[in-house]
């Protein structure tokens, strides 16, 4: 389905407006306590935003990937507290794959994946195939919802598998994100048919990438919102007779922001214009750079906008922890900068030099 510009500003205009009137002072009260939020979720979900990647012949809106991403980046700017971008890149996937969208309902579905990124083994069982291994952290893991992972069997076939949540023993982990994380062990969790779908991965990272490029969008809304932030504030904190704004180490630190958030930005929207179900090599390569750019920018943009508000930037009755505590998070989920930088080093040193700048060059 082709979106024209117009189209896609009115799709995005109704997203924000549902945003901002289902983010009352409660529910942001509840979300910084770590509390689900069924009424949010609810209402989000009839608005069917879940289904804006899934194909039309699928049942779903059939949005084009910049204007379903651009509702990712808006959840984000206005720190949704719900796994509005998972549920939308899993579903898609799974119905893609040929998965029954029923299976996974009107409830959230996470996306999981190994630290290392590759598939978990599935592997025959008493009572037929069973999936294992260890799933990182996945946030609102405590929820009535599904997980979705990508697992290989033994002769190397590659697999969605789409499992029930309240059937896994999560344990609690600890961290900055405000809402609940839980990490999976998985024992020989059995696997029916109608749960598992074949998957043209591309690449064994495929999954691994998806969820990086959908936390490198969300961060890019939550930079945005904290950038403007720091210059509201800066714009009406008064020091020495005058706003702090125009001070020159202030004028600084807002600049260094904006441009780090405008990297991001650049490098997240090159990511999102090769974006496809099946994971292809220039679209891990760029979505490697684009996780890679924004978990760094991310860093820097909190320290920036937090020293430019001072101690009032971290008390619990101001609103830029919210999102500052969520994009700490967020560039560790998937692959922190280490790990794609390390991925993209070693595509760097085993490609000739000139096969390295055509690739770049084609992208």
């Amino acid at each position: 389905m082709n979106m024209d510009d117009g189209f896609s500003s009115i799709i995005s205009e109704q997203a924000d407006r549902q945003f901002r009137d289902l983010l009352t002072g409660e529910a942001v009260h509840a979300a910084s306590a770590g509390r689900w939020q069924q009424p949010l979720w609810d209402s989000v979900e009839s608005s069917a935003l879940s289904l804006a990647l899934v194909p039309e012949e699928q049942g779903g809106v059939g949005l084009a990937a910049t204007d379903a991403f651009g509702i990712v980046r808006l959840s984000g700017y206005r720190g949704l507290p719900l796994p509005l971008g998972d549920t939308m890149v899993a579903k898609a996937l799974w119905s893609v794959a040929g998965g029954d969208l029923e299976l996974a309902g009107d409830r959230p579905v996470l996306l999981g994946s190994q630290a290392a990124g590759e598939p978990l083994p599935l592997q025959e069982g008493h009572g037929g195939l069973a999936v294992s291994g260890v799933v990182d952290p996945v946030v609102f893991g405590d929820v009535d919802g599904s997980l979705l992972v990508h697992a290989r069997s033994e002769v190397g076939e590659d697999f969605l598998v789409l499992l029930d949540l309240k059937a896994l023993a999560g344990e609690r982990c600890a961290g900055p994100a405000l809402e609940a994380q839980h990490a999976f062990r998985l024992e020989r969790v059995a696997v029916p048919a109608e749960r598992r779908r074949r998957w043209r991965a591309g690449h064994p990272l495929a999954l691994h990438a998806h969820g990086a490029l959908l936390r490198s969008v969300q961060m890019v809304g939550a930079m945005q919102r904290s950038l403007e932030l720091g210059l509201q504030y800066a714009g009406e904190r008064a020091q020495f007779g005058k706003a702090i704004a125009r001070f020159a180490p202030v004028q600084d630190m807002l600049v260094e922001a904006a441009a780090e958030t405008a990297a991001a930005v650049t490098a997240t929207g090159l990511a999102l214009a090769h974006w496809q179900p099946e994971c292809d090599e220039d679209m891990l390569f760029c979505i490697a750079a684009a996780k890679s750019r924004s978990g760094e920018a991310a860093g820097k943009v909190s320290a920036l906008v937090h020293q430019v508000h001072g101690a009032i930037g971290f008390t619990q009755e101001h609103s830029l922890h919210q999102y500052t505590r969520r994009l700490w998070a967020w560039r560790d989920d998937f692959g922190a900068e280490s790990f794609w930088n390390r991925w993209l080093g070693d595509q760097v040193c085993a490609a000739p030099g000139s096969d390295l700048w055509q690739r770049i060059a084609s992208i």
